[in-house]
């Protein structure tokens, strides 16, 4: 009976640390995938870092100056520059042959989860045509677009309600009109407009669903842009603000 015993208190003994081991494994392996999203997380924050340094794109100012060509010198897939005073977004923009190569990859030609913002290869003339889009990612650490969705909040929208965007030749002021949430698939990503009447039914639909309290707004004869990111209210849901373009 002895013999019983111990031998069940060993078998029990063994289950118990084989059970520990897949623990600790699972522990283990929780760690290194969480220490890997924050290493991508510094990566891409450093990266950006980087090139704004290289561009001398110094944040904290109310303009910056954009050395466009060192940038595209190193970096020719650049567009334009977006900057926000206050806020982290201080970020080249690009437009690659597809829109797939920037959802991964950082400007430098790396992949990262961070990506780059960049300009839907539908837009023939960035920010010639009645509408721009750009990309980015909402990133959990706020880092890319990932502070756009704060413009739901009217107090958020009074302190930023310009951005700036820099082209090789020009410099803008982005006054933001509104802003709404769409399904990744939706026909506001529209590209090519009939005339200006269809200029305008754009333009009303954007009021219609504003979640922003936007004081500006644009005509048929402007231009705006729409920065698009990801948001989480449904599957495949984006949050999408709008600017037009003043110089």
């Amino acid at each position: 009976m002895a013999d019983k015993n111990s031998k069940s208190r060993k078998k029990g003994g063994a289950v118990y640390l084989i059970i520990i081991v897949i623990l600790l494994c699972v522990i283990a392996f929780s760690l290194y995938n969480i220490g890997k999203i924050l290493f991508g997380y510094w990566e891409g924050r450093s990266t950006y870092t980087r090139i704004a340094e290289e561009a001398g794109a110094r944040p904290g100012r109310d303009d910056v100056e954009v050395e466009f060509e060192k940038l595209r010198k190193k970096y020719p897939d650049v567009k334009a520059w977006l900057y926000s005073k206050g806020t982290i977004i201080n970020y080249p923009v690009a437009q690659g042959k597809d829109n797939e190569w920037y959802l991964h990859h950082t400007l430098d030609g790396k992949w990262n989860g961070a990506g780059t913002l960049f300009i839907d290869r539908n837009n023939e003339k960035p920010f010639g045509e009645f509408l721009t889009v750009i990309y980015g990612h909402h990133m959990r650490d706020g880092s890319m677009f990932g502070s756009l969705v704060k413009y739901r909040d009217a107090e958020y929208y009074q302190k930023h309600k310009v951005l700036k965007l820099y082209t090789p030749k020009k410099k803008y002021d982005i006054h933001v009109i509104g802003g709404c949430t769409i399904p990744g698939d939706s026909d506001r990503y529209k590209f090519g407009f009939k005339d200006e009447e269809d200029k305008q039914e754009y333009l009303d639909w954007i009021a219609m669903n504003n979640e922003v309290a936007a004081q500006d707004s644009a005509a048929a004869d402007d231009r705006i842009v729409m920065l698009s990111t990801c948001t989480y209210e449904f599957d495949d849901a984006r949050f999408v603000l709008f600017g037009v373009l003043r110089q």
